[in-house]
């Protein structure tokens, strides 16, 4: 009876020694409480939350430096950037660079926003020029060869097949010349708009250097502010 008994405690006592094993391998360590010297478990885990709370601090860091960029980008204006608000152009350089070379001037003030309004404008006059010239030299060859009677006539191009051109010599005469007028007239605005955008550009150029810090912000707050004025008289 006294084994039975010894045998049954035995059983008892290891399982619970094996259960209280179990639980404490399991058990979970909080990163903020202080460890035990004396456990390597615990230092182990503290480890494994020293790590968590530096990759944790790395993260937050991470989001509020993204968060900073993103608000800088936002209120990004050329006014903050040391790049612009040093840089001080002298007005007669940014004439002599936009008279040399077409844009020149806004290169010089650091005004590349400009170029493409600059070069697009030359661009679509040039295209206009060129196309008003083309339709400029067939309605003048047309209206030549009509005047002259020529018998390699261009101007039959334009007309159907047996047309009786003797008839309408009048009408067609006027019509050439009318047409040949208009795009030469096209063709030359082309040309001057050419020369306006050239000066426009260089007037930009000086008008823009010379205001170049400016201040052009929204706030035009007035801060009066009452003063004693010590050391005058009034005689009435």
């Amino acid at each position: 009876m006294n084994v039975k008994i010894l045998l049954i405690t035995l059983l008892l006592g290891w399982s619970f020694g094996v259960g209280v094993a179990q639980t404490d391998s399991t058990i979970i360590i909080r990163y903020d409480a202080e460890p035990s010297a004396d456990d390597g478990r615990i230092e182990l885990e503290q480890d494994k939350m020293d790590d968590f709370k530096v990759s944790r601090a790395d993260s937050l860091l991470w989001e509020f430096e993204k968060q900073r960029r993103a608000e800088e980008e936002a209120n990004w204006t050329p006014d903050l950037d040391p790049y612009f608000a040093n840089y001080d152009p002298v007005p007669a350089k940014a004439v002599w660079y936009a008279a040399l070379f077409p844009g020149g001037g806004q290169i010089y003030n650091r005004k590349y926003w400009k170029l493409p309004i600059i070069y697009g404008g030359y661009l679509g006059l040039i295209y206009g020029y060129r196309w008003n010239q083309k339709y400029y030299r067939t309605y003048a060859n047309a209206y030549r060869d009509l005047m002259l009677g020529s018998p390699n006539a261009s101007y039959r191009d334009f007309l159907p097949p047996n047309y009786d051109v003797e008839s309408h010599r009048s009408y067609l005469e006027k019509a050439f010349k009318r047409k040949r007028n208009t795009y030469r007239n096209y063709r030359d605005y082309c040309l001057v708009g050419m020369i306006g955008v050239y000066l426009v550009s260089i007037v930009d150029a000086y008008v823009d250097a010379s205001l170049y810090h400016f201040d052009v912000s929204t706030d035009l707050d007035a801060n009066n502010r009452p003063t004693l004025m010590v050391g005058y008289r009034l005689d009435f």
